[in-house]
């Protein structure tokens, strides 16, 4: 039986937009990790440094797998490569965009969820991921850095719809792991964060977009293929709704408790 593989584009890295979208990436990441060197933050420990590390060596294992089953390409031939995989190469603002994308929205929320949330509180912040993916993976298309290609469902202007849900939801998930996790890693435990983001994002994102990536790999109808990547949206809001509810309730116990 033959397998439906479309082709991937091929064309040459842009070397001025890829520099300024990787120094936008660096100070973001700078940023970010000033804010919790100079602040009571650092006083938790090395959360924040480990979780962006683990992030961007997520971005190493995990971004040339799903970007064959997903349809997403980079330039071949690119200057900023930091590894080459799977017949996809990887530039510098891939995993340094993952360390502060999903590191630092994990962090963010992480304290977010300690102070305690209702349901819509937590599905607001879901929707602002969604949002902040959504433009994020969209500047990389409009600069032809990278982009999806084949039968992309909800691909109206910018990136796909459906890909934004399942890295939000990944970002979600990693922040309500680390909330729950963190007050039983101490010492030494604490270098499993590091592992966190793979297990985490790799899981959710592999999970959330079967529907789709089997979809874009099978040559299914246009109409079909807009189901599975419905599906794909719905898989992720479920997700999320239910942990928003458990988080809700644990901010309810809490609150009691006190």
């Amino acid at each position: 039986m033959d397998i439906f593989v479309p082709a991937m584009p091929v064309m040459p890295a842009p070397p001025v937009s890829g520099i300024i979208f990787l120094v936008g990436n660096i100070l973001i990441v700078v940023a970010l990790l000033l804010w919790w060197a100079l602040s009571a933050e650092r006083k938790r420990g090395p959360v924040m440094p480990l979780v962006f590390l683990g992030a961007a060596f997520s971005a190493i294992v995990i971004e040339p797998v799903f970007d064959n089953t997903l349809l997403y390409w980079y330039p071949v031939e690119n200057p900023l490569s930091v590894i080459s995989a799977y017949g996809r190469t990887i530039p510098w603002f891939v995993p340094i965009g993952y360390a502060w994308f999903f590191g630092g929205a994990a962090y963010l929320l992480m304290r977010r969820f300690e102070r305690g949330v209702n349901t819509a509180q937590a599905m607001t912040y879901f929707f602002v991921l969604v949002i902040i993916d959504w433009f994020a993976v969209s500047v990389c298309e409009w600069l032809n850095l990278s982009a999806f290609y084949g039968n992309q469902p909800f691909h109206f202007f910018g990136s796909p719809l459906w890909f934004s849900f399942a890295d939000a939801a990944g970002g979600f998930v990693l922040g309500t792991a680390l909330y729950g996790l963190l007050p039983h890693l101490s010492g030494t435990r604490k270098l499993l964060l590091f592992f966190m983001p793979t297990f985490i994002y790799g899981g959710v994102l592999g999970s959330t977009t079967a529907p789709v990536a089997l979809a874009l790999n099978s040559g299914w109808s246009k109409a079909f293929t807009w189901l599975c990547g419905a599906a794909t949206i719905g898989l992720c809001c479920m997700l999320v709704f239910v942990i928003s509810n458990i988080l809700a309730e644990v901010s309810g116990n809490y609150w009691e408790q006190k």
